[in-house]
Parts: structure tokens; sequence; C-alpha cells
């Protein structure tokens, strides 16, 4: 499965992950900038989960209502909560076992592996 939620500001929004997302990342996962010895950052996530978002809304097309700004604000503003941070590692999951990042495996082209973030372990 490559969908699942998350609640941003008491919103609850789907995540998708497939062909608009995968192509939304191409360029974004660069090391030094999302993500350090192979671990994601905050930004590396924020793009990971705004691009299931946005996938999500050209599917189902429907206006995109959050940037990925507000998906920065809100992993940043919830470092130490302990439900956030399972929604994303869960969301993070998902991404991961896509079948489309399987086979292209975009990090494991620039050199990381790992799936999580400082401060979300």
């Amino acid at each position: 499965m490559n969908y699942t939620t998350i609640t941003i500001n008491n919103d609850t929004i789907s995540l998708r992950f497939g062909m608009a997302s995968f192509r939304y990342l191409q360029g974004k996962l660069v090391q030094g900038k999302t993500f350090e010895n192979n671990e994601l950052n905050e930004i590396g996530i924020s793009h990971i989960l705004y691009s299931g978002y946005y996938n999500n809304c050209i599917v189902n097309e429907i206006d995109v209502k959050y940037t990925f700004g507000d998906f920065v604000d809100w992993i940043e503003s919830n470092l130490t909560n302990d439900d956030v941070k399972s929604d994303i590692r869960k969301a993070m999951e998902i991404w991961a076992s896509n079948e489309i990042v399987k086979k292209n495996k975009p990090l494991d082209q620039q050199g990381s592996k790992k799936k999580n973030s400082r401060g979300m372990k």
C-alpha cells in the first residue's frame, strides 16, 4: 500500500506515494542539504512527505492547500511529540516500501539508505 494519512494543524491529510511524488523528489534529495551521514534530516523528510501529499492532490484533482514550508514547520515544531514522530515513521516506512522507490532507489544512488532524522529516532 502506498497510502497513509497524517494530521497537520488538526487537519488529516492524505499522502499517496506514486510517480508524481517520485518525479517531485528527483534532484531534491541531495547530500548535505536533505541528508547527511546516510541520515535524512527534517528537510529531506519534509520533501518526502510533501511529495506524497502533492501526488495525492494530483491524483484526486484537489487543490494543494499546504506548502512544502508548512511541512518543514510542522516537523520542526513537533520534534519532541512522540505521536507525530510515530506518524512520520509510519509514512516514511510506506514511502520506503513503495515499488517505485525500491526500483529506482533515489537515496541509494546518492549514498544514503536510512530514513530517520536527527531527533526522529
